[in-house]
C-alpha cells in the first residue's frame, strides 16, 4: 500500500452507486465493528499520511506535527503503535522549516520514509530518511533542485527503492520525478517525465518486474487527466498513459496491484456539479483502462487510500454529506469491479479524514486525522454465514472461508437454526493472536452450555502466525473475553478446536492464546509430623498471555484463596494439595503436590528367651508402618545384621541383649531390646568317666603278635 499525497478539500454529489451501499455491521445489536479508535495529540495538530504493518503485529504511522509556531513550521513525525493502537514510541525530527513525511516502507533493518523538507527560505526539497527499528534517524538525503521538489511515495523491489514525486522545470511547471536509491539513500538512477505540461507522481507500487506510477497530468484544456506509467528496475520507461475515460479533472492518489492488474483511488473533480467524488479505476498490467466507479453523496467526497481485500478492494478517504460542514472519515468495500458492497462513515463533529488503509488478517486498519489530532482506527471484518440444521445440529459456514461452527444436538434441542455473522477482531478486545470471531443471534436454545467445534485450514492458521497448539474457543460477555480449556486436533490439514461454552454467548471467538502454568513451591522434601504446618506458595506460576490471575487451593478438609496457603494434617498419610491458577480470560491450570504426614513405625519380635552356647536361632521382626519404606537393623553382640530376619548364635554363657531398630525413609525410628538368657551346653556327660582312652581292638592285636613271637622262639629252641 502506497501513501497518498495529502488531504484534498473536495466536494461532489454522486448517487450512481448508492444502490449498492450497505453498512458494516454485525447481527448482534450491541456489537460495533470499530474495535480500536485512537487519537494522538501534537502541539497544534497531527496528520498521518501513511502506515505499514510491522512484523510484531503493530503499525508504523508517518506524517507531521504542526508546531503551532509559524516560524518553526512542521516537524516530521513517526509513531509506532501496537496491534491495539497503544503508542509505543514517537519520533519527531526535521530542520527549522517545514518537514513532512508522506510515505514509508520497511527495509531489512528498519524503515525508509520520504517527503519534503523546507529550509527557512521556504523552498521545498525532496527528502528521504533512513530510520532504525526504534525510529532513530540513521541517515537523511535531499534530492532535486531545492525549488519545490517533493516525494510522495516510496516502494521497493529487491534492494532497490523507488522514490516518486515531482520536480520543478525551468518554465515553472512540474515534471513527474522518480529516483532509485539503495538502502542508504544513495542514488542509483533518476527518471522524470518529458512533457511540456505539469505532471505529478502521487504514488507508486512495486510489481514483479518494476514499478507502477500513478498521478495526474495537465491536459491541453487546462484540466487534469489520470496518469499511469511503468518503469523497469533500471529506470527504463516501459509505457505511460493518460486516461480521460476514467473521469473528468481527476487525480490518482493511491495504487495497489494484484492478479495481473492494478487499481487506483483518487478524486474526480467534475462529475457532479463540480463537487469532487471519490474515484476508483482499474487498469491492466500494460496500462490499459478497464473500468471506473465514482462514489459521492452530493457533498465533498474524496478517496485517498486503497488496498486489495480478498476478491475486492477496501478504499479510504473523506465524505461530507450535502449541507453538512463536517468532513468524516470514509471506508468503502468493493467487489472486483469496484461496485460498493458497504460504506462506513466514521468520525466526530470535527473535520476528519482517513488517508491510508490496510486490509489485515483481522479486519482493516486506517489512519489520518481527526480534528487536530492524528487518528488511527481498527475495524473488524463482517461476513454473513450460511446456516444448515441436520438432526438437531446447526452448522454454520462462512462464504469460501475454510471454517465452520458446529453446535451439538443437545444445545439445539428445539432444532432452531442460529443466525451468525463472522467477525475478525483487530484490537485487544480479543487477547492473543485473533484467528476468528462470530456474532450469534439465536432463539429457543434450551441448554445452559454447548459443545462448539470450529474447523480451520491448517495453512491459514500458520499464515496468521498463530500457534495451533494454543488455539482456544472463547466468548465475549460483559465487556471482556472468557476462554475455555479447549481440545485441538489436526487431521489431514484441518485444525479442529472444540470446547464447552455457555449457550448464552452471543459473540464467539478463536484465538491463539497461552494459558497460565501452575507451579507450587514449599513442599517438604520428606514427611512432616502430624499437626505440623506446611507453607506452600504458587508465586512461580506463569500467566501466559494474561496480565492478571488468581490462585485457589484445595486439600483434604478445606480450601483457601491466595498466592500462598498454609496446610496441616493430623492424620498420617499422603495428602494431596491442588493449586489452581485462573487467568483473567478464564483459562486454568492445576498443579497437585503431595504432603507426606509421617506415622511412627511399630515392631514386634519373635525370639527365644533362653539359648545355649553354640545354639543357633532365627529372630523375626514384624513391622507395621503406613508411610514410607522401612529398614530393619539388628544390633547383636557378634555384629549387626539388616533385614526382617536375623540369625543369632551366642558364643558365651551370659545374659545377651539384642536390639532391633526400625527406621522409615522419613526418619521416624522405633527401637526394641530383647534380653536372651544363655547357658552352658545342656545334658553334657563327664568325658573322663564315659569315654575309653584306648583304641578299640588294639589289645587283641598285641596278644596275637605276642603269640607269634613265642611260637617262633620255641621253634628255634627245638631245632637246637
Amino acid at each position: 500500500m502506497g501513501s497518498i499525497a495529502g488531504p484534498a478539500i473536495a466536494v461532489g454529489p454522486n448517487t450512481d452507486d448508492s444502490a449498492t451501499a450497505a453498512t458494516l455491521s454485525t447481527v448482534a445489536a450491541d456489537t460495533d465493528p470499530i474495535e480500536t479508535n485512537e487519537t494522538y495529540h501534537g502541539s497544534d495538530g497531527v496528520v498521518f499520511s501513511s502506515m505499514i504493518e510491522t512484523d510484531d503485529g503493530g503499525y508504523l504511522l508517518v506524517g507531521w506535527t504542526d508546531s503551532g509556531d509559524r516560524d518553526d513550521g512542521d516537524q516530521a513525525t513517526v509513531v509506532k503503535i501496537d496491534a491495539q493502537g497503544d503508542r509505543e514510541w514517537t519520533r519527531r525530527f526535521g530542520g527549522e522549516g517545514t518537514d513532512r513525511l508522506f510515505d514509508v516502507v520497511e527495509t531489512d533493518d528498519g524503515y525508509m520514509a520520504v517527503g519534503r523538507s523546507n529550509d527557512d527560505s521556504g523552498w521545498a526539497q525532496a527528502w528521504a530518511v533512513g530510520l532504525s527499528e526504534n525510529g532513530d534517524v540513521r541517515w537523511e538525503n535531499e534530492y532535486g533542485d531545492a525549488r519545490g521538489d517533493a516525494f510522495w511515495s516510496v516502494s521497493r523491489v529487491n534492494d532497490t527503492y523507488l522514490l516518486g514525486g515531482w520536480t520543478p522545470t525551468d518554465d515553472s511547471d512540474a515534471d513527474g520525478y522518480a529516483v532509485a536509491v539503495d538502502d542508504r539513500g544513495e542514488t542509483e538512477w533518476e527518471w522524470r517525465t518529458d512533457e511540456s505540461r505539469n505532471q505529478y507522481v502521487r504514488d507508486s507500487v512495486a510489481t514483479d518486474d518494476g514499478f507502477v506510477l500513478v498521478g495526474d497530468a495537465e491536459s491541453a484544456d487546462g484540466t487534469t487527466d489520470g496518469y499511469v506509467a511503468k518503469l523497469d528496475t533500471d529506470g527504463t520507461l516501459l509505457w505511460e498513459e493518460t486516461h480521460e475515460r476514467a473521469g473528468e479533472n481527476v487525480e490518482y492518489r493511491a495504487v495497489t496491484a494484484g492478479d495481473g492488474e492494478f487499481a487506483v483511488a483518487g478524486v474526480d473533480q467534475g462529475q457532479s456539479n463540480e463537487k469532487p467524488d471519490g474515484l476508483f479505476a482499474r487498469f491492466t498490467d500494460s496500462g490499459e483502462f478497464v473500468n471506473s466507479r465514482t462514489y459521492g453523496d452530493r457533498g465533498y467526497d474524496m478517496l485517498e487510500g486503497i488496498d486489495r481485500d480478498g476478491d475486492g478492494y477496501i478504499l479510504s478517504g473523506g465524505n461530507r454529506l450535502f449541507a453538512s460542514r463536517n468532513l468524516d472519515g470514509w471506508l468503502i468495500r468493493t467487489d472486483e469491479a469496484g461496485n460498493a458492497e458497504w460504506r462506513e462513515r466514521l468520525g466526530t463533529a470535527d473535520r476528519d479524514a482517513l488517508w491510508p488503509v490496510l486490509s489485515t488478517d483481522s479486519g482493516y486498519a486506517a489512519a489520518g486525522f481527526s480534528g487536530d489530532e492524528g487518528w488511527y482506527v481498527g475495524l473488524s471484518r463482517s461476513v454473513d454465514g450460511t446456516v444448515s440444521a441436520d438432526n438437531g445440529t446447526s452448522t454454520v459456514v462462512f462464504g469460501d472461508e475454510p471454517v465452520t461452527l458446529a453446535y451439538d444436538e443437545e444445545y439445539n434441542v428445539s432444532n432452531v437454526s442460529a443466525s451468525i455473522t463472522q467477525r475478525r477482531f483487530l484490537d485487544s478486545s480479543m487477547p492473543g493472536t485473533p484467528v476468528y470471531a462470530a456474532s450469534l443471534s439465536t432463539n429457543g436454545l434450551e441448554k445452559d452450555s454447548t459443545t462448539i467445534t470450529a474447523r480451520f485450514d491448517e495453512e491459514a492458521i500458520r499464515e496468521r502466525n498463530a500457534s495451533v497448539d494454543s488455539l482456544r474457543l472463547g466468548y465475549y460477555s460483559d465487556g471482556k473475553w472468557q476462554f475455555a480449556d479447549s481440545e485441538t486436533t489436526v487431521d489431514n490439514g484441518t485444525v479442529v478446536v472444540s470446547a464447552t461454552l455457555p449457550s448464552s454467548a452471543s459473540v464467539l471467538g478463536v484465538s491463539s492464546i497461552e494459558g497460565p502454568t501452575a507451579a507450587v513451591d514449599g513442599v517438604p522434601a520428606g514427611a512432616v509430623e502430624p499437626g505440623e504446618s506446611v507453607d506452600l506458595n504458587a508465586s512461580a506460576s506463569t500467566m501466559g498471555t494474561a496480565e492478571n490471575s488468581s490462585v485457589s487451593w484445595s486439600f483434604d478438609g478445606g480450601s483457601v484463596d491466595g498466592e500462598s496457603a498454609t496446610v496441616q494434617f493430623d492424620e498420617p498419610g499422603y495428602h494431596n494439595v491442588t493449586a489452581t491458577v485462573t487467568d483473567e480470560y478464564g483459562l486454568t491450570d492445576e498443579r497437585t503436590v503431595t504432603v507426606a504426614v509421617n506415622d511412627q513405625p511399630a515392631v514386634s519380635v519373635d525370639a527365644p528367651t533362653s539359648m545355649s552356647v553354640g545354639e543357633s536361632a532365627e529372630l523375626n521382626a514384624n513391622v507395621t508402618n503406613e508411610i514410607g519404606d522401612t529398614t530393619v537393623t539388628w544390633i547383636l553382640p557378634n555384629g549387626n545384621q539388616t533385614g526382617s530376619t536375623a540369625e543369632y548364635t551366642p558364643q558365651s554363657a551370659t545374659e545377651q541383649s539384642v536390639v532391633v531398630v526400625v527406621r522409615d525413609e522419613y526418619g521416624a525410628e522405633t527401637r526394641q531390646t530383647i534380653d536372651i538368657s544363655v547357658d552352658e551346653v545342656q545334658n553334657q556327660q563327664d568325658t573322663e568317666a564315659t569315654t575309653s582312652t584306648t583304641t578299640p581292638g588294639f589289645g587283641t592285636v598285641v596278644a596275637f603278635v605276642s603269640l607269634i613271637l613265642f611260637a617262633v622262639t620255641l621253634t628255634r629252641r627245638t631245632r637246637r
